[in-house]
């Protein structure tokens, strides 16, 4: 069914453009059956960053991408896209409601895609579509989302969460990212030990 979901979404590249058919299309294959969570959680973080607005969704989104002649590579700005689809493409209301399966899921990837890009520029950083998987899994706060790819970008790393937690880093790195994440549960939560919060890091880990 994912496979179904890719074809259609990077049939769309016409429409919607390069960039977000290759995100999405990534954010498809990474996620799985786990994709509406996964997106709920870029959605949250997005408005967190006040990448779109409280009342916006991914989903009107990703149709008023579908449905707009332009792509985001027709602006300077991701912003300035996501303002194009919010103010000049008025949405399809009877086609979004009677929206095909798979339209339903193209439209809710190309729209997180949206947002995380939108969420990249904010941070003016690169975000692999696997760290959402993976904070999805962890069941982390956006606090904590945001914290994290923070402490990559200051340490001068590519964010490679999903790797560590995976056990996928060389040991140099794995160290380094190990001590990275306990400084900022540190910060994060100053009541704990560093013991408690040690522990709660192998918990982390012990999910994968």
């Amino acid at each position: 069914m994912i496979g179904a979901f890719i074809s259609l979404v990077s049939s769309a590249v016409s429409t919607v453009g390069k960039a977000l058919v290759t995100g999405a299309t990534k954010l498809l294959e990474v996620a799985g059956k786990n994709l509406e969570t996964i997106v709920n959680v870029i959605e949250i973080v997005g408005k967190v960053l006040d990448v779109i607005g409280q009342n916006e969704n991914v989903d009107e989104l990703g149709a008023k991408a579908m449905q707009s002649e332009k792509t985001p590579e027709d602006f300077d700005k991701i912003s300035e896209y996501i303002e194009h689809l919010k103010n000049d493409v008025e949405l399809d209301i009877d086609k979004f409601d009677n929206a095909k399966v798979e339209d339903k899921f193209a439209r809710k990837a190309i729209g997180a895609t949206i947002v995380s890009k939108g969420i990249e520029a904010k941070k003016d950083v690169l975000i692999p579509m696997e760290f959402w998987k993976e904070v999805t899994k962890q069941e982390m706060n956006s606090t904590e989302i945001d914290k994290t790819i923070d402490i990559f970008k200051n340490n001068n790393m590519e964010n490679k969460f999903s790797e560590y937690m995976n056990g996928k880093l060389e040991y140099k790195d794995e160290v380094k990212v190990g001590k990275m994440i306990i400084e900022m549960y540190r910060e994060l939560e100053p009541n704990m030990t560093i013991e408690q919060i040690e522990d709660k890091v192998m918990r982390m880990e012990a999910k994968n």
